[in-house]
């Protein structure tokens, strides 16, 4: 009989102290290089108990090696595990299933009691006896790495994403303020064309008034200096008949008191005095009378409760000026036959409110002057500069419009009474 044991060819038989001594030594070679192994190497039976096992399962703390003998694979690596739904009873039972069906089972799991990640792979052995070999594997830090990985990627990717996330706001912000920036420039490009505009009106309304002014003092007062003039150099001529001198002289003089009265009518126009003498609330209740002097086809009423000392020196001139701006748009474009102007202090502020019972704006903003929104222009800009608001409204009923210029006062502006 031949046999070979260990990769040495004999011809001694296989019952004989050689080849006894030969198969002894090559199961202590065996043993040693597969006790060397880092892997849990195990080989099982039909019935998945363990025939052979390395000292690995000394190593990894599981049990003495003769204990792990008959055992099946789950009861050497959970010792007394009872545990209902043990993952890797479930995961050893499905891999001997698939073993028995002719595969090749192979798995890996994270097993919280040995605190280990395992990777298992059973193969079955050929020869006339069912055997299969186990190895188990520690993959614990393989699957620390992967972990690690995973977590630098998780980091990684929320660096990313809150990078994305700071990048999209700080573009978002940019484009606001790019479109903050043009609306800017839009509206300092308006500025500039109103103030242009503006300009190019308050020369031509200094032109007019000037022109205006110098009318009236030629047709006027003028022709009446002259007319004086006349009349004293008739006085002079007729200086050897005086009874002819004293009618030339009254002339002369109602001449000079009609020239008085111009100018001072001039003056008035300009700026009037009772304005700079009383205050803004008397000048406001001449200006009502005037009003309806010079147009008589409209029944204006006053409805004044402030008084000369309620409005601050800064404002007099302003809620003068908005008055006469306001009738005189009454009285071009309203079509109106009735006006109400209000005069009030309130607890907060100011308020000058003109109510005409004339067209609307819809119908009066049809004219070219109103088309040009000058007037209602220059109004807005004076209340602004003074620290006020103006609002144009339709009326609620019966038609009309309701312009009403509000001032917000503060301690300063209060003008003390004056003492006696």
């Amino acid at each position: 009989m031949t046999a070979e044991i260990a990769g040495v060819a004999t011809t001694a038989p296989a019952d004989s102290p050689a080849v006894r001594a030969a198969i002894a030594r090559a199961k202590l070679a065996w043993e040693s290089t597969v006790d060397a192994l880092p892997d849990l190497i195990c080989l099982l039976d039909a019935a998945g108990r363990i025939v052979r096992i390395n000292r690995v399962v000394e190593r990894w703390d599981l049990c003495p090696l003769a204990d792990a003998l008959a055992r099946d694979l789950h009861g050497v690596l959970h010792i007394g595990c009872t545990a209902p739904g043990c993952e890797l009873l479930t995961a050893l039972s499905t891999a001997w299933q698939s073993l028995a069906d002719g595969q090749s089972p192979q798995f890996e799991l994270r097993d919280p009691r040995l605190g280990r990640a395992l990777q298992v792979i059973i193969r079955r052995i050929d020869g006339g006896d069912w055997l299969a070999v186990a190895v188990v594997t520690d993959v614990t830090a393989l699957y620390l790495a992967r972990e690690a990985l995973n977590a630098m990627n998780a980091e990684l990717e929320m660096r990313v994403r809150l990078r994305t996330d700071a990048l999209a706001a700080a573009n978002s912000d940019l484009q606001n303020e790019i479109v903050r920036r043009e609306a800017a420039e839009q509206a300092l490009r308006r500025s500039r064309n109103e103030l242009a505009a503006l300009s190019h009106q308050l020369i031509t309304a200094q032109e007019a008034e000037r022109t205006r002014i110098a009318r009236e003092l030629h047709d006027s007062v003028g022709q009446q200096l002259g007319a004086i003039k006349y009349s004293l150099e008739r006085v002079e001529l007729s200086q050897q008949h005086p009874e002819e001198a004293s009618p030339i002289l009254q002339r002369g003089i109602a001449a000079l008191q009609d020239a008085m009265q111009d100018l001072r009518d001039i003056a008035m126009d300009l700026r009037p005095a009772v304005l700079d003498d009383l205050g803004a609330a008397s000048a406001v209740s001449w200006f009502c009378r005037q009003f309806a002097v010079s147009y008589p086809t409209f029944q204006v009423s006053e409805r004044l409760s402030a008084v000369d000392a309620d409005i601050p020196q800064r404002l007099a001139t302003t809620v003068f000026r908005s008055l006469q701006e306001l009738l005189n748009n009454v009285a071009k474009h309203s079509q109106a036959r009735a006006v109400v102007v209000t005069l009030a202090r309130v607890p907060e502020g100011l308020i000058l409110e003109v109510v005409d019972d004339g067209v609307g704006i819809a119908a009066a903003g049809l004219t070219a002057p109103a088309k040009s929104g000058r007037g209602i222009r220059n109004l807005r800009e004076r209340a602004e500069m003074t620290g006020g608001q103006l609002s144009l409204l339709p009326c609620e009923q019966g038609g009309g419009t309701r312009v009403r210029v509000e001032w917000r006062l503060v301690p300063g502006d209060f003008r003390e009474p004056d003492a006696a």
